[in-house]
């Protein structure tokens, strides 16, 4: 049986050779933009003022616009995006993670996809929410959640005065992303580092295959100018990765194609992903879990297991930022 794995080339060798791309932003509503902010830098110090922020917050659940305290929002931010069983440090670093992101949100205004909210409960837009309260009902213990949100309560990063755009994700590989490879937004605090611990995630590594037929059908509908006729082995030609190892672009019947609109058309859980390929089949070999930017929370959960404060969590994945307060 025949195997193709992806070969990392130079950019510029690629773009030659590949002039026109397909990207996720192809498929998406609204791409995702990270705008330095302006506002003017703070003296430096640990912790500082940042403007004075929001008391309540209108989040958009199950598609009704819903009126929260600030804090109620990010206690059911948490309980839905991190472990209860988490380190607390860990629990805390996400606390103020979420936080941040929030206000972030708000200052950018409320967004086509929910005009009537600031936020909504869409991971793939805001962030995932759980009721803390209807959790607890049911059984679940979040104390350790509510304590970890009532401990940094007010806490936010801020980066020359201004909130973050302080995005997470669930494991990275041995490095997280840069947003520039990501998004196509270089920006200072969101940069590629060290994050050691996601392996201990069962997602971690994860394997999606499909026949030849069900791989046309897919790409047909997204992609009709890649040509992808003949045997599988011939499909892939090239790809270009970021420093972090996930696929830039790749070259796939003919036509550029973005590794992020690879994840996305074919549900992979990252876009750190290698291929093998026989007769008949595809398969998708993918090493961490999610977009891989900012906090990894198995990353924050080995930094806390190794005696991380969770403002020395949130100072390595976010560099150069302000622990602050709203």
């Amino acid at each position: 049986m025949r195997r193709l794995f992806f070969i990392g080339m130079g950019l510029v060798f690629a773009l030659y050779l590949l002039p026109a791309v397909w990207s996720r932003a192809d498929m998406a509503d609204t791409p995702v933009l990270f705008p330095v902010p302006q506002a003017a830098p703070e003296e430096s110090g640990q912790t500082t003022s940042a403007q004075s922020g929001p008391s309540t917050v209108t989040v958009e659940l199950d598609g009704k616009p819903t009126v929260l305290p600030l804090e109620t929002y990010v206690e059911g931010v948490v309980a839905a995006e991190i472990a209860a069983s988490f380190p607390v440090e860990a629990i805390r670093a996400q606390a103020v993670a979420a936080r941040t992101y929030a206000v972030y949100k708000l200052g950018r205004g409320r967004p086509a996809a929910h005009p009537e909210a600031d936020l909504c409960d869409d991971y793939r837009h805001c962030a995932a929410y759980r009721d803390a309260a209807a959790a607890a009902a049911a059984g679940g213990d979040l104390s350790r959640v509510r304590q970890a949100v009532q401990d940094t309560a007010g806490q936010i990063l801020t980066y020359e005065g201004a909130p973050i755009a302080a995005v997470f994700h669930c494991a990275s590989g041995p490095r997280t992303e840069a947003a520039r490879d990501v998004w196509d937004e270089d920006v200072p605090y969101l940069q590629s580092v060290v994050s050691p611990g996601g392996s201990a995630c069962s997602e971690y590594e994860g394997t999606v295959t499909l026949t030849a037929d069900a791989f046309r059908e897919k790409l047909a509908a997204a992609l009709p100018a890649a040509d992808v006729s003949g045997p599988p082995q011939g499909w892939f030609k090239a790809s270009v990765r970021s420093d972090a190892g996930s696929v830039l672009t790749v070259q796939l019947g003919g036509v550029t194609v973005e590794g992020t609109a690879v994840r996305e058309l074919f549900g992979l859980h990252s876009a750190n992903f290698t291929i093998t390929t026989d007769d008949d089949r595809i398969s998708f070999h993918t090493i961490g879990y999610g977009h891989g930017v900012g906090l990894s929370q198995y990353g924050a959960k080995y930094m806390a297991e190794q005696g991380a404060a969770y403002d020395k969590i949130l100072s390595h994945y976010y560099q150069d930022t302000v622990l602050s307060h709203v």
